[in-house]
């Protein structure tokens, strides 16, 4: 049996609110996802577009403070100081409000394409983009706004299984958790049993001891050397 479609209707009304918000912002091209049976962290998703960053950072603005009018706030947010991916948590639902060309790029439509859509039955005017399709990309595009679809660090209890599910961006190689098992790996090399170097320097980072200073050591009376359960030297620092 096939499930009727969505329509604006069927969204939560401070989301409703918030699609208005954008509109009345001249926001582009507003799509409203339902991400219920797709993701456990939120049920909504709203996607707009800017032409600029000022505008990207107007229609976040008026969100924001129109949706703090009915005593709605968010409970997180991305990106506000660059404006070309602003990210709006709201718990039940995120917004994405984006430069055009950055939505383009990383295209959230077609990478949770299995979401529902509402149909919100907004004049073609708002939905049209072709006045924003030849604006230049910004010279770096900013990184992509959280784990999972706009997730939060940390937010998620299960990150590692989400990070191969469909829809999911792959981790880049050179990520913290590599260079914590470099670091690891270093660590482990470090041989305990080496108690003889000698470690000296007034600022505070530590250096091998030249061989002279050995052969000095070498040279004091016995009654002078260092006890049989020397204090461990503090450890290399980079």
């Amino acid at each position: 049996m096939t499930k009727p479609a969505l329509t604006r209707a069927d969204l939560p009304p401070a989301l409703q609110r918030a699609l208005d918000l954008a509109v009345d912002a001249k926001a582009a091209a507003p799509v409203v996802l339902k991400l219920t049976d797709v993701a456990g962290y939120t049920d909504w998703a709203l996607v707009v577009s800017g032409r600029s960053d000022r505008h990207v950072g107007g229609i976040t603005e008026a969100i924001m403070a129109g949706l703090k009018d009915i005593q709605t706030t968010p409970i997180g947010t991305d990106g506000l100081e660059e404006h070309l991916w602003d990210l709006l948590d709201y718990d039940d639902f995120l917004i994405h409000v984006f430069y055009h060309p950055v939505r383009k790029h990383y295209d959230l439509e077609s990478m949770w394409r299995d979401a529902p859509q509402a149909e919100l039955g907004l004049p073609a005017e708002v939905m049209d983009t072709a006045g924003l399709e030849g604006l230049a990309p910004p010279a770096d595009m900013p990184p992509f706004r959280g784990g999972t679809f706009g997730a939060f660090p940390g937010e998620l209890e299960d990150e590692e299984e989400l990070a191969g599910a469909p829809g999911e961006l792959a981790p880049d190689e050179d990520d913290e958790g590599e260079d914590l098992d470099a670091a690891d790996d270093e660590a482990a090399e470090y041989d305990e049993s080496d108690e003889s170097d000698d470690f000296a320097d007034e600022e505070g980072d530590y250096a091998y001891a030249d061989d002279e200073d050995d052969e000095d050591l070498a040279d004091e009376p016995a009654d002078e050397a260092a006890p049989a359960e020397a204090t461990p030297p503090a450890p290399r620092r980079k």
